[in-house]
């Protein structure tokens, strides 16, 4: 279930998505893919909470398909669903990133982090 948090709060999620963001970086220039890719995700993540609390004030639980529906949901009321296929994109692979056991390619991981710093950049456009 959603949770609710107040609006003023999305700016620290934001902000944690940056890190996350680095570090993806970081990960990817030491040639840690997996690595790279799940960290990258994350800051998709955490930055799609930071625009959905900014919107709606509620974040998605554990439950990514919710974080789908509030992402849709923001979308739909600032009419703008650029990033929605990005963050689709990325979450369907976080389970082979983080929990399948198999290499990510340093192709897959590039494109994640690609993925997380526009969606990053989107976000911070969309909170200003």
């Amino acid at each position: 279930m959603a949770k609710s948090i107040m609006k003023t709060k999305a700016s620290l999620y934001l902000k944690q998505a940056k890190e996350f963001l680095d570090s993806a970086e970081e990960s990817m220039m030491a040639g840690r893919y997996n690595v790279a890719a799940f960290i990258a995700i994350q800051s998709l993540i955490n930055s799609n909470d930071a625009f959905t609390i900014y919107v709606l004030g509620f974040r998605a639980s554990m439950d990514h398909r919710e974080c789908l529906k509030l992402h849709s949901d923001a979308a739909t009321i600032i009419k703008d669903p650029s990033q929605k296929e990005n963050l689709r994109s990325a979450l369907d692979m976080r389970s082979h990133a983080g929990y399948m056991g198999e290499a990510i390619s340093k192709r897959d991981a590039e494109r994640l982090l690609r993925s997380a710093v526009v969606f990053h950049e989107w976000t911070k456009s969309k909170l200003l």
